[in-house]
């Protein structure tokens, strides 16, 4: 997609870009290869009937890719054109369309766009895909010198986490990203648009079909896959977040957290070592705490520890951006993200509020303790039964032996509780990150975040570990109602800024946010108009309904008065009874209005929790708004 001479792998023979500085199979590093041979079979073939190519501007490992124009609406257009000598490696294969199916689903401003496939007679696969003019983020690096300024890295990287988290609201997971899968083009006076590219390695569901990768295999470039990654475990779209905040790392200190020239050396880094801290880089020691620290957070080991999609990560360093006071050129999605907490709010980070909750105090507890109602009963118990005559002296020495009988039965009972008391500890606090994990916030009854808690807390009052897991469930939830927001849910965001305050009332973050959903929503439920903030969705089906019934539910997309001339397109409610399967079913919408849709949901005759989707779009903008119905 653009004209660069090419690079190859001393140890490999494989062909990149340009871009490219090591080879993702072996970690080599890259040399200068010879210039592409002007001779080409394809130079001049119309395609298409319409699409004549007229040069090379790229080789890669799997095929080249053509300037080429399309004639009929007078624009340039790229072709990519898988090998004719790979055509019969399924695999490859697979891998070439696959990435035309989840492009072509993607269809996003921040997302390289497709608009056609096929096969050249020949056998050939093409790909027809928007033309880029512009430079790679890792050339776009090289130029600066390795580091970019926060603001411009912000920019840059708020744009990749709002393609990429399109990608992740569909179930997709990209597993390659990295420098040279980021072309920065120029949108009108806007340098820095960010296009992402290469999803031929991405793993989820596209139109029902299943996109899988071979088990078992190493996917991705060594110095940007996550620890899950290089170990062939379950990939989510945390795993998406480590490499986002591997880039961001990098963009800021001039070089990636783990550094090799050997790609096994990388691969053991990620999964074993520690990172060294950003601000310890000369580059990036001026980087606000609040910033280094979000980053830092998310190059954690396990998944469980980093925000848990790439919108997420983009709204809190966005958030924590403006916070920290650093000005960054607004390119939509920064403004989006970075506007979802009043001016002035505090940041969410997980030390954000560590004052503990009013719990019952250590005395109260201790007096319900077991272990000091047990010991007295029984030892008053057992002397009752002794028989006191034979003399004081063999009185005493009865007494002896007793007193260390009964010693040595309190010490064993005292161990046995203590011992148990440990368990019950370390069950509660694996028991509270297992829901965190699963996001288990508020439901169901007794088995979530919040009643996991309170009980872990009435027990050991002032935990350590139980506070930091609070303090991170309030983290993952802001940054899940913030997300929430940014997609135009504004009740869900609401329900879960509420459920976090229910969980700390004194958390601050919780309570703006809140407050603010809250007077938003009463704005646009009242009738007024409101002529700021970007659309979004009301949808609001009920919380719980009776099995073999049907339920009314309405979803109503508020333009606000200054797009009411918008349109809202592809309006779509899916019902689901697994919420991380992609095999739902689409219900039928009446449009009730140009922006109100009603549809009428029949539910399981058996119980059991389900979910209902309703996304729509507006000038390019998804609204998404998921709610789960307990059917009873």
């Amino acid at each position: 997609m653009r004209t660069t001479p090419q690079k190859t792998c001393p140890r490999c023979g494989s062909t990149f870009d340009a871009d490219a500085v090591f080879c993702p199979a072996d970690g080599a590093k890259l040399e200068t290869a010879a210039p592409i041979p002007p001779a080409d079979p394809y130079l001049g073939m119309v395609i298409a009937g319409d699409i004549r190519l007229t040069e090379v501007i790229g080789v890669g490992g799997m095929g080249r890719v053509y300037r080429a124009r399309q004639a009929s609406i007078g624009r340039d257009v790229a072709v990519k054109i898988l090998l004719r000598e790979l055509s019969s490696n399924a695999q490859l294969v697979r891998r070439f369309e696959r990435e035309a199916m989840i492009a072509s689903k993607l269809r996003h401003p921040h997302v390289v766009e497709v608009y056609l496939v096929g096969q050249l007679d020949d056998g050939s696969l093409y790909i027809v895909m928007e033309y880029l003019e512009g430079v790679s983020l890792a050339t776009a690096l090289e130029k600066v010198g390795g580091a970019m300024p926060l603001d411009r890295t912000v920019g840059i990287v708020v744009q990749i986490c709002d393609a990429v988290g399109e990608a992740h609201a569909q179930g997709i997971i990209h597993r390659d990203l990295k420098p040279e899968n980021v072309m920065l083009v120029r949108r009108a006076e806007m340098e820095d648009w960010v296009k992402v590219l290469d999803f031929g390695i991405a793993k989820g569901n596209v139109a029902g079909a299943s996109i899988q990768t071979a088990s078992g295999h190493i996917f991705g470039t060594p110095r940007y896959i996550s620890p899950e990654g290089v170990k062939s475990a379950a990939e989510t779209p945390a795993s998406d977040v480590y490499s986002l905040a591997t880039m961001s790392y990098q963009m800021l200190a001039g070089r990636t957290p783990f550094e090799g020239d050997a790609a096994m050396d990388l691969l053991i880094k990620h999964v074993h070592d520690e990172p060294p801290d950003l601000r310890s880089f000369d580059r990036a020691r001026w980087i606000p705490e609040s910033v280094a620290r979000l980053i830092m957070e998310n190059l954690a080991k396990d998944p469980a520890q980093r925000l848990p999609n790439a919108r997420a990560f983009g709204t809190a360093l966005a958030l924590a951006t403006k916070i920290a006071g650093i000005a960054v050129k607004d390119v939509g999605a920064f403004s989006r993200m970075s506007s979802e907490v009043p001016r002035g709010a505090p940041g969410i980070a997980p030390t954000l509020n560590d004052e503990p909750i009013d719990l019952p105090n250590r005395a109260a507890a201790s007096a319900s303790s077991p272990m000091r109602s047990a010991t007295p009963s029984t030892t008053s118990s057992l002397a009752a039964q002794i028989p006191m005559h034979g003399g004081a002296h063999r009185s005493r020495w009865l007494w002896l032996a007793m007193a260390f009988l009964l010693g040595g039965l309190a010490t064993a009972g005292v161990w046995r509780f203590a011992h148990r008391g440990e368990a019950d500890h370390a069950a509660a606090i694996e028991n509270v990150r297992r829901a965190i994990a699963e996001t288990r916030f508020v439901s169901p009854p007794g088995d979530n975040v919040r009643d996991l808690l309170s009980a872990g807390l009435a027990r050991w009052p002032n935990d350590a570990t139980l506070l930091e897991l609070r303090s991170d469930a309030e983290h993952a939830m802001v940054t899940r109602a913030m997300t929430a927001h940014s997609g135009g849910d504004v009740i869900g965001a609401y329900s879960v800024a509420w459920h976090a305050l229910e969980i700390d009332p004194k958390n601050r973050s919780a309570k703006l946010l809140s407050d603010e959903y809250g007077a938003e929503i009463k704005l646009l439920t009242s009738g007024a108009a409101v002529t700021t903030g970007a659309p979004c969705v009301l949808f609001d089906p009920p919380a719980s309904a009776a099995a073999g019934t049907t339920i009314d539910v309405v979803a109503r997309v508020m333009l606000r008065s200054a797009g009411a001339h918008a349109t809202v397109a592809s309006p779509v409610l899916t019902l689901r009874e697994d919420r991380d399967s992609t095999d739902g079913k689409t219900l039928p919408l009446a449009a009730g209005s140009a922006s109100s849709f009603a549809s009428k949901v029949p539910l399981p005759t058996t119980p059991k929790k389900i979910y209902l989707t309703f996304e729509a779009t507006v000038d390019g903008r998804l609204l998404r708004a998921e709610r789960h119905i307990d059917v009873r």
